[in-house]
Formats: C-alpha cells, structure tokens, sequence
C-alpha cells in the first residue's frame, strides 16, 4: 500500500474520474487516489497530486501527451509528472524538457518524490526555496514561473520568480516557447541502499570522461577545461584552444556540442532548453576537430 508520510488533501477524486483512469495507471496509483485524494506532498509545498481528468481537461490544446496518458503530479515550478505505457514522463517546462523515468515502479517514484535529498538533482527545484520562503507556498492550482521565461533569456534566480496560475504559465510557455522535448533519462541516485544519493564527486568525473571520451574522437591530446554547472544541469568542458568548442554534459550522460564562436552562456541557454547533440555525431575527421 502506497502512501504518503505527510499529506495535506484539498480534494477527493471522484470514483467516476478514478474509474476512468483506472486502465491506464498502476493499481497503486488507484489506491493512493482513493485513500488520499488530490492534494499537496510534504511540507515543503513542492509536489502536489492532481485530479487526472481536471489536469487533462487544463492541459487540452497546451501540451501534447501520448494517447493513454495520466497525470499524476504537479510541482510548485510548473512541472507535470504523467504516466503513458509504463514509463513516467517528467516534464519540466522551465527548461522545455522531458525526462524520462523507465524501469521505476510507482513505489520507488514515490520515494524519489518524498526524500528531500533528491531535490536538487533529480526534481532541479533551486531557485523555488527562496522563492518559497519569500512569497510562501504556491496555491494548488498556482506556481512559481520565471519572468522572463528561461527560453527567453531570463536567468535562473528566485527574484525572477512570480506567482501565477499553474496552466496559465504552461500555455504562456508553449505559446512562447514550443513544446517541450524529450532530454533523456531522469537522473536517479545510486542503489548503494534505501535512499542512496549520488556520490557527488564520481558522479562528476563520469560526465567528466564523458567528454574527454568523445573530443577524443575529434581531436588528439584535448587540453580541457572543466566548468560545473548551476542546478545540477551537469558539467561543460571546454577545449582551450582556438576553434576547439564546448560540450555540454548532463548528468544522464546527454549532450551538446557547440561551437568556439557561441559563447558559454548562449551554450548554456541552448542545453537548458534540451537542446542536444547524438553521440554517434561526434566522428573522427582528419585535421582534427569538428565545428
């Protein structure tokens, strides 16, 4: 049995919208929609359990999801956790980005939920915080967006954080900025045991020889410099010579390689949009690296 340890109902969900749903989701999703309702996780206002037929009917015409999909969760930054054939999508908006969350059952989704010590790798939650702490917890229906939109160019600072209607600022986002696209996978912790998190430094010098790994296929002897990035987006390696580029690594290994003329923070604009760059396009080529 599924529960959650702290849990703050706002509202029953209705046996008709439970029965509709029913087929779609894991029959611990059903029980947790009975016993607990919607409402919001925790006590620091983050995740919050949505009504699967009103998040549906709000997301109508703003996000395209796969036929068969539930929504499940939503977060206090605009996030929509749903549920389509067996695998958990998680789509953060800000960034324009879905992560994908195979092979994990409702129960371990639910502990990544509920342990705060995967807040900032996993969910990426900073700025909300102080944002939290300096306009208090979003309403169930209202969350924190960034003014300007962060595909926009707007910095990533809790003091670009305005309260507003949740599915309003998901359709100013999709107007504005497209839909979101598919990253990778979502960043899990390690299954050294119950609540593991990543070991903070090995996690690093993987998505480190990462990059080492695939300038090496365009360049002899790369001399790299290493730039960790805010939120936990991963690392950049610069290769510190003339023409030499930057890639982009993030912490489920994915990449973009960009050229030396764009500067680091445009870089660093286009991987948070999900922009990437398939491994299998990092080939060899005589004369050294590729631009």
């Amino acid at each position: 049995m599924t529960t959650f340890n702290t849990f703050t109902q706002v509202a029953p969900i209705g046996e008709e919208t439970i029965d509709r749903f029913a087929g779609q989701v894991p029959a611990e999703v059903v029980d947790l929609w009975r016993r607990q309702g919607a409402g919001f996780v925790g006590a620091d206002g983050f995740f919050r359990v949505v009504d699967p037929d009103r998040a549906a009917l709000m997301l109508e015409g703003v996000f395209a999801m796969p036929d068969g999909s539930t929504v499940l969760f939503t977060t206090a930054l605009g996030d929509v956790v749903f549920h389509a054939g067996g695998v958990f999508f998680v789509v953060k908006f800000r960034f324009g980005a879905i992560d994908l969350a195979q092979g994990l059952s409702f129960d371990e989704l639910v502990a990544l939920i509920e342990d705060e010590r995967h807040r900032d790798v996993v969910w990426q939650w900073q700025p909300y915080p102080a944002a939290r702490d300096r306009d208090g917890v979003p309403a169930f229906e209202q969350c924190f967006g960034f003014v300007p939109l962060l595909a926009l160019g707007g910095p990533n600072d809790a003091a670009n954080l305005q309260l507003g209607g949740l599915y309003e600022h998901l359709a100013l986002i999709t107007q504005l900025a497209g839909q979101p696209r598919v990253r990778g996978a979502l960043p899990l912790p390690t299954n050294d045991g119950p609540g593991a998190v990543p070991d903070a430094a090995a996690d690093r010098d993987r998505l480190v020889e990462v990059a080492r790994g695939l300038f090496a296929k365009l360049t002899d002897a790369p001399n790299l410099n290493i730039i960790d990035l805010p939120d936990g987006l991963g690392i950049c390696a610069v290769h510190a010579v003339r023409g030499g580029g930057k890639i982009y690594v993030a912490p489920d290994e994915s990449v973009l390689f960009v050229a030396s003329a764009m500067d680091f923070d445009a870089g660093l604009a286009a991987f948070r949009s999900g922009e990437r760059t398939p491994h299998v396009m990092f080939e060899r080529r005589d004369g050294g690296a590729t631009s």
